[in-house]
């Protein structure tokens, strides 16, 4: 069985080599802003309320919960893209169904924990995963060595860094990972909610993604490529294999157009890599052959992740001698922390 301070604890590679300063993290919730990236336009019609809200101190559930109270309404009618942090400042589309209803007074809603900044009609609702991004802004505190910082964060903004989930995944000191684990391997596994089910399934796949991005990394080097390698063209979920790397395809890859995808997995009879590169993969993966196993005998198909993530439009302000501000935007689903973990040393709380 696999300990729970293990996940928490993988020594995972980073992209970029060399010393690095240490910093401090999150002082107030202010030291870390997200805003979903998600360009909507109001219809001015339509059964669906959009809701821009800002919330500080309180996740996304809690926050879908209230507005389904003041509206009167189940929380299952009202939809958002994607969870932020609850120690966090963040700005985030909600969407409730009230059909038939004139729009409600939502700044009777307003307290110390959301605000609603903007509200809008449409026609449909509000799907899971439909921003593009999320915009960080992100204040480092105590810097032990500014000049160290910035040169780690021109490499990081010209190299990226490598694209691991982030320890919140994995629940606090990894209890998803070990009781995914445990209900994974049951000889009768017990059924669970959609939403326990869904939990458990991807704290297992992303801690198995962790691990083969970071060995890649450590055993062949960040610019390896393979032999049937799957590639991921850039902002879309389209992929092919590699039969071999030439001069067209190593250009592509270069200028950011596609990226190398590695593996969430599930069952291997759909999997994008092959020769070396499956070779690689599958020996990663042989410790852990029972999970795969009992993932594919749960129908899990394997899915594929960019192997990288460069942070866009970055920014660095130096609010004085030891505390700078960051901001940077990443695709959905990437972790800021993979940013921050490639710069500084980092204490405090930074989930």
């Amino acid at each position: 069985m696999l300990a729970p301070e293990t996940v928490n604890c993988q020594e995972l590679t980073t992209l970029n080599a060399g010393e690095k300063p240490s910093a401090n993290f999150k002082a107030t919730a202010e030291d870390f802003q997200v805003i979903e990236q998600l360009d909507v336009e109001d219809e001015k019609e339509g059964e669906h309320q959009w809701l821009w809200i800002k919330k500080r101190g309180a996740n996304t559930v809690f926050c879908a919960e209230k507005i389904a109270r003041f509206a009167g309404v189940s929380p299952k009618q009202v939809s958002y893209s994607g969870l932020k942090d609850r120690q966090a400042v963040t700005w985030q589309w909600f969407s409730i169904q009230l059909p038939g209803k004139d729009t409600l007074d939502w700044q009777l809603l307003n307290d110390d924990e959301m605000t609603i900044e903007e509200v809008i009609r449409r026609t449909k609702k509000l799907r899971s995963g439909l921003h593009s991004g999320n915009r960080f802004v992100i204040r480092l505190h105590s810097v032990s060595d500014m000049a160290l910082l910035k040169e780690r964060w021109k490499q990081v903004t010209q190299n990226g860094a490598i694209n691991y989930f982030g320890e919140q995944r994995f629940g606090r000191n990894g209890d998803n990972v070990a009781a995914a684990e445990r209900w994974i391997m049951a000889s009768r596994p017990k059924r669970l909610s959609k939403a326990k089910r869904g939990l458990y399934l991807s704290a297992l796949r992303s801690f198995l993604f962790n691990l083969i991005a970071s060995e890649r990394a450590k055993q062949l080097g960040a610019d390896s490529l393979l032999e049937g390698d799957c590639a991921m063209l850039a902002g879309s979920n389209s992929m092919f294999t590699v039969e071999q790397w030439d001069h067209e395809l190593k250009q592509r890859l270069a200028s950011k157009d596609i990226e190398i995808a590695l593996p969430l997995p599930g069952s291997a009879n759909k999997s994008m890599s092959a020769g070396e590169s499956a070779d690689f993969e599958d020996k990663q993966l042989e410790p852990y052959q029972s999970w795969v196993e009992a993932l594919a005998k749960l129908r899990v198909d394997e899915g594929r992740r960019a192997w990288k993530v460069i942070p866009g439009e970055p920014e660095l302000k130096e609010l004085d001698g030891s505390t700078v501000e960051l901001s940077f935007t990443l695709p959905s689903g990437a972790y800021a922390t993979t940013i921050l973990n490639e710069i500084a040393t980092i204490s405090g709380e930074h989930k």
